[in-house]
């Protein structure tokens, strides 16, 4: 194993730990949230998505496209002063721009909701939309909203930590979220008419406890701990540049999830309560170890292409491709196999029936279908990213977007949720083949006859585990009847636990090499340097 593979294995292992323990929490606050009535919880679900949704775009979506690229430039190029300059310069950048987005926000959602939502209804359904209901989703809407600053400066933060090679404060940070989210829906539900406005409540205190952890972290680590307001600076200008593009092309796709979200509040009660669960399976892997990959390969990837060396860009995409589907492909196959039972387990009680539950697990299907072009798309989008190339993937993201659109026009009628869900499913397949074939034009053929045959042993890996699981599942039912908590703690980790086994037994035994890389790197837990 080469030092920069150990030191991506240890940045991956580094990464997911902390980011499982968020995810974990995160799963405690969705069981938490089913003692919340149904119609005040997809409220809040539908509004709190619109704070996410830019989010993702302006906050995530910069440090990956626009701010990591530059700083790790300046890093080996300028002097540290100038450095930590251009740290405090994007900070101010971020600031402005996020200030005016929120306040803008704000400012029109009481305008665009109600036609809105009023007009999917009749499309989807062809009822209107109750005027009180639309009423309460705006309020709710509004008061959530300004949790996009607070986290959209959080994720900025994490460019300059993750350009630090700082990664256990953005990993862990996530779970003061899940935990403000426990603690006000479980101590504060009943002290409000409507329980919704104590998850408002929650997004504003776990929204600003992950903007402080993040600031003290970046002023620990850089030394940097106010803005100068110098937002003509050159390296900001080029930030700047970057990031128009990807806002443009993310702007398409946060206006696909409006339209899935419209959608599905058109839809039949519990639809939205469906597929925020199965969105949430889905995270779980894809946040441990897809995102984990994408961030721990971006930085190296960076570097590379500041020194022009398009050998070890390429070297380290494989890296991250082979990576991620020795972590992501096996969770997959663990959701189709065992996903109703983990459903039943963590979300039937409270206010979900065994109704929802059965449509939150054909959701996860649907979704689970893609979750290897979820992670993979994350992989190959760094290359791009790298090397300052914002322009192509938000062309071809903006095309599959249009498709998805398209498609939920055509499925939701005939397949009503599950078209929502196969729709997002199809369009992200179609963003990383496409953009897998421009990388390979650029930086040169990354699926070739070594990597079919790692993937292939990988599969193999995968298929024995997933067998192994399904039969002792059966085995489990059979010898553990009922639903009680005990007989469905043992049917699901019973199988849980011998499909992890088997499958890291399965993978010293076909002599793959990430197996043995993850291993080591949690073992070791060596502090990153």
């Amino acid at each position: 194993m080469s030092g920069e593979s150990r030191r991506h294995s240890r940045l991956i292992a580094i990464f997911a730990s902390g980011t499982l323990f968020s995810r974990v929490l995160g799963m405690v606050r969705d069981m938490v949230w089913v003692t919340v009535p149904l119609a005040s919880r997809e409220t809040f679900l539908f509004a709190f998505q619109l704070p996410n949704m830019l989010r993702d775009m302006i906050g995530e979506g910069a440090t990956n496209a626009a701010i990591i690229p530059v700083l790790a430039e300046s890093r080996e190029e300028d002097s540290e002063e100038e450095f930590k300059s251009l740290i405090s310069a994007s900070m101010s950048a971020m600031l402005v721009v996020l200030g005016v987005i929120t306040a803008l926000g704000v400012a029109i959602l009481p305008y665009i909701l109600p036609p809105g939502l009023a007009w999917f209804r009749r499309f989807s359904v062809g009822e209107a939309f109750d005027p009180e209901r639309a009423n309460e989703v705006v309020f709710i809407a509004c008061w959530t909203f300004p949790y996009l600053f607070m986290i959209g400066m959080a994720a900025y933060m994490m460019g300059p930590l993750f350009t630090l090679r700082r990664y256990a404060v953005p990993s862990w940070a996530p779970a003061l979220l899940n935990a403000a989210f426990i603690v006000t829906a479980l101590g504060f539900q009943d002290r409000f008419a409507d329980p919704a406005h104590a998850l408002v409540l929650g997004a504003w205190l776990g929204g600003m406890a992950q903007l402080i952890v993040h600031y003290i972290a970046l002023g620990r680590a850089s030394g940097v701990w106010w803005p100068n307001f110098r937002i003509g600076h050159p390296r900001v200008r080029t930030m700047l540049f970057l990031l128009l593009p990807v806002i443009a092309g993310q702007s398409a796709g946060e206006i696909n999830k409006l339209v899935n979200a419209l959608f599905a509040m058109g839809l039949e009660e519990g639809t939205v309560n469906a597929l925020f669960y199965a969105n949430r399976l889905i995270q779980l892997p894809l946040s441990v170890f897809g995102v984990a990959v994408s961030v721990a390969i971006l930085p190296s990837i960076a570097q590379s292409a500041a020194r022009g060396r398009n050998d070890e860009i390429l070297a380290t995409l494989a890296y991250g491709l082979r990576q991620s589907f020795f972590l992501v492909v096996p969770a997959m196959v663990g959701l189709a196999v065992l996903g109703e039972p983990i459903v039943r387990l963590l979300f039937e009680r409270g206010h979900n029936t065994p109704a929802d539950t059965a449509m939150t697990y054909t959701a996860t299907v649907y979704y689970g279908a893609g979750l290897l072009s979820f992670a993979w798309l994350k992989v190959i989008v760094s290359g791009f990213y790298a090397v300052k190339d914002t322009r192509t993937p938000v062309i071809i993201a903006t095309i599959c977007v249009l498709a998805n659109v398209a498609m939920n026009f055509v499925l939701v009628g005939p397949m009503g949720y599950r078209g929502l869900a196969l729709s997002t499913t199809v369009a992200y397949t179609l963003n990383f083949a496409l953009l897998l074939v421009f990388a390979s034009q650029r930086f040169g053929v990354l699926v070739n006859a070594g990597l079919l045959r790692a993937l292939m042993r990988m599969a193999l890996a995968t298929a024995v585990m997933g067998l192994s699981a399904y039969g002792i599942y059966w085995c489990a039912i059979a010898g553990f009847p009922g639903t009680s908590l005990i007989a469905q703690l043992l049917q699901v980790f019973l199988p849980l636990l011998t499909a992890v086994a088997v499958y890291f037994g399965a993978g010293y035994a076909l002599n793959i090499p990430e197996c043995r890389e993850f291993l080591v790197a949690l073992r070791r837990r060596m502090p990153v340097e």
